[in-house]
């Protein structure tokens, strides 16, 4: 199991864009909390980096904070920019590339 960013019983803020920036080596990801209800992980791409065709048994929540990334939702095209929040239902096909360096937080939450 990752090792979350925060404790699961503490409050306590953080400033996301020193956790995980964009690496020309791949994608960087840090797991910020996980428990039984679904975890919240920051990742930061390069441009270039992708994440090929995949599903997912959760709901997902994709949070811009920087960059552009072109999803693909079942086939369809669609573009994220900063300050914009995507739910995907569980089960649903998409990919994922960073056209420029980007940052985005995803929360996936149990059905």
């Amino acid at each position: 199991m990752a090792t979350s960013v925060f404790h699961p019983e503490t409050a306590e803020p953080l400033t996301l864009a020193s956790l995980a920036t964009p690496s020309a080596a791949g994608i960087t990801s840090r797991t910020l909390l996980k428990t039984k209800g679904g975890k919240s992980v920051l990742f930061a791409f390069d441009a270039g980096q992708e994440l090929t065709e995949h599903t997912n048994p959760n709901h997902a929540l994709i949070q811009v904070l920087s960059g552009t990334l072109q999803l693909t939702l079942d086939g369809r095209p669609e573009t994220l920019t900063p300050g914009q929040l995507l739910h995907m239902p569980p089960q649903l096909p998409h990919a994922v590339r960073a056209e420029e360096p980007a940052t985005f937080l995803l929360t996936l939450l149990s059905p």
